[in-house]
């Protein structure tokens, strides 16, 4: 009789155990894979990540993709033109749409189709390699957005972490490692090394943690470059060593954008909106 309790308890135990796996599995895809798209421009392209897509009050749907400037930089021209107002001739700006591409997967979670829509670049920063793009799409909410660590909590080497992009142009998917160090410098900017791999086309996608106290995995980073080996002839990617822009930089060019509360945050006092400098500026 004891036997044949310790074998059901036995396989119950093991029952509960894979249900608990699947469902872990299920919120990695829905948190980390999901919100990851491929970000298009003219001659190239890299990553996105869905931070925010909601149904406003006037009843239009506004959803926003973080990427990286180099990501998009060939959409933005600047060129010179005749003012006639000025009497000289002054620099132009014009921003071309971009294309996000979303993957449909069944429930393995292979590709097995995409959806492709435009989006305007609102706001970027060569300095930060950091951009803001607004669907030209009003109507569709997107389910899977990524959820970002709030705003001040800390992060720790040795913490585990997974990287997520559109590699190389193909569908998204995801690499595993640690944070490495959270005060690497380029060229004056403070990154996040992490040992998850990346490689051509990570760029602008999502750095992950889990977060124990809410339950989630959380963006805490946007993945931009990685460590090159020169040669004499070519250069040498080192994957493991892959620099993040840590989200404290992201929130500051949201903010001096006036797209903070598409992360949680509110509005400045230079801002008279989402998207809009005061006229004082």
């Amino acid at each position: 009789m004891r036997f044949m309790f310790a074998i059901s308890a036995a396989i119950v135990a093991m029952f509960l155990v894979s249900y608990a796996a699947k469902a872990q599995n299920t919120e990695k895809h829905n948190s980390m894979l999901y919100p990851t798209v491929l970000v298009g421009s003219k001659g190239g392209s890299g990553s996105g990540t869905v931070i925010f897509s909601s149904l406003w009050e006037d009843g239009t749907v506004h959803t926003y993709v973080l990427t990286n400037h180099h990501v998009i930089k060939r959409a933005i021209k600047v060129a010179e033109e005749w003012d006639p107002q000025e009497g000289k001739n002054v620099e132009r700006e014009t921003r071309q749409d971009v294309i996000v591409e979303w993957y449909q997967y069944n429930r393995q979670s292979r590709s097995i189709g995409t959806s492709t829509k435009k989006a305007k670049i609102v706001a970027y920063d060569a300095s930060v390699d950091l951009a803001l793009v607004h669907l030209i799409d009003d109507e569709t909410i997107i389910q899977n957005v990524a959820y970002v660590i709030p705003d001040g909590e800390e992060i720790y080497i040795f913490d585990e972490v997974w990287a997520v992009g559109a590699k190389l142009g193909k569908p998204p998917s995801p690499t595993f490692g640690f944070i490495s160090n959270l005060d690497s410098d380029l060229g004056g900017q403070r990154y996040i090394m992490a040992s998850a791999p990346i490689v051509y086309g990570n760029s602008g996608g999502s750095l992950y943690r889990y977060s124990v106290e809410r339950g989630r995995y959380e963006l805490i980073g946007v993945p931009s470059a990685a460590s090159v080996i020169p040669g004499m002839f070519s250069s040498q990617i080192v994957i493991d060593m892959g620099f993040s822009i840590p989200m404290e930089t992201v929130r500051d060019f949201l903010d001096e954008n006036c797209y903070s509360p598409v992360v949680g945050g509110f509005l400045g006092p230079d801002c008279d909106g989402l998207g809009e400098l005061s006229s004082d500026e």
